[in-house]
């Protein structure tokens, strides 16, 4: 089998459409996330959504890392990969009640993810390097599964400490650039999908219509950051760095704080959009924006690491967002969005009229600084 299912070394790797198909299941799944944390804009769910957020990107990151050591035409990897998209579908359909009556399915659906990935490449790449670093991997899994069996027989708060303990100890740096831009794209197109339902849901009203051009308008804001600069920027790194395993590492976080912060600011917009001359709450201004701060958090961290430096629109627009979040606190929901967006426009403008100047980075020399 593993003559059968191993892609040859050197072979040239692509995203094939059976990935792009099972890409498709985060959707939905981030859409769950971002709704769990709507119904009530506390610390609590708060809590609760950034387990599951991780948990969620962790059996992403691991079955996209996994694929990579496949041939994806093989009969066996299309259907392991088919079986790990229906564990997947019934993970995501658990996210709404995996805190109440939806546990068990929640925690089935993520396990067979888990176990059920890990245990086809211990056969389909017996013999190889990797073989026993599937085994380990496995058993590892277990490990922290004993954790989310535990959470899903406790309830209330003992839940939420053993899962919480389950994806700390599950964390791992594994990082393909492709599926990141891809994973990106796809929780960024959640944030639209969201936004645009919030609109359909509510009785057509200007103000409304206001909120829906300033939340597309962040959007927009957000994927010129991510590709205008960052992106670049990733792929010369991703080509030229000595320390692939550090580069995973910080790309694997990078990816996962810039969900959470998507995820921050699709429940923002959809706030506003339905009631955009409602006051301002702490849970709103928090999301409006700390998402924003945390996108921008994420390219300091990747961008300090890579090129040495930190472009000063970054941390100019996370004090700019800091000082409107405090200004806009007593003033309405649309008022906060369109604060937000604006801090996300400016450096997305910083980003395209900036002045490219040689800085040190990686492997490379050639940077700019906005």
């Amino acid at each position: 089998m593993r003559i059968v299912v191993s892609r040859a070394p050197g072979s040239e790797r692509e995203v094939t459409p059976l990935e792009l198909f099972f890409d498709l299941v985060y959707v939905f799944a981030v859409g769950q996330l971002s709704h769990h944390l709507l119904e009530h804009v506390d610390l609590r769910t708060g809590a609760e959504t950034l387990v599951l957020t991780l948990a969620v990107l962790y059996a992403w990151y691991m079955t996209a890392w996994a694929a990579n050591w496949l041939e994806p035409d093989r009969l066996p990897v299309r259907m392991l990969l088919i079986g790990l998209m229906f564990a997947s579908l019934l993970m995501s359909v658990a996210i709404g009640d995996a805190f109440d009556e939806r546990a068990w399915l929640f925690v089935t659906g993520y396990l067979l993810l888990q176990v059920g990935r890990a245990t086809f490449l211990i056969v389909g790449l017996r013999g190889g390097p990797l073989g026993e670093h599937f085994v380990n991997d496995l058993a590892w899994e277990l490990g922290a599964g004993a954790l989310w069996v535990a959470g899903a027989f406790a309830d209330g708060d003992a839940r939420l400490l053993l899962w919480g303990l389950a994806v700390v100890a599950t964390q791992a740096g594994v990082w393909s650039l492709e599926r990141f831009r891809l994973f990106f794209i796809i929780a960024l197109g959640e944030t639209v999908l969201t936004t645009g339902n919030a609109f359909t849901d509510e009785p057509f009203e200007l103000q409304r219509l206001l909120a829906l051009a300033v939340a597309f308008t962040g959007t927009v804001a957000l994927w010129w950051c991510y590709f205008q600069r960052a992106e670049a920027i990733g792929v010369e790194v991703a080509q030229s760095a000595p320390d692939a395993g550090g580069v995973g590492w910080l790309g694997t976080w990078t990816l996962t704080l810039t969900v959470l912060a998507l995820i921050a600011i699709a429940v923002g917009d959809e706030l506003a959009i339905a009631h955009p001359d409602h006051d301002a709450t702490l849970g709103f201004t928090l999301l409006a924006f700390g998402g924003p701060a945390l996108f921008l958090l994420a390219q300091v961290f990747f961008l300090r690491s890579v090129l040495g430096h930190v472009p000063r629109s970054r941390p100019l627009g996370l004090a700019a967002l800091a000082v409107l979040a405090l200004v806009t606190a007593p003033l309405t929901l649309l008022a906060g969005i369109t604060a937000s967006a604006a801090v996300v426009v400016a450096v997305a403008v910083a980003d395209t009229t900036r002045v490219r100047v040689p800085a040190p980075a990686r492997g490379r020399e050639h940077r700019s600084r906005a």
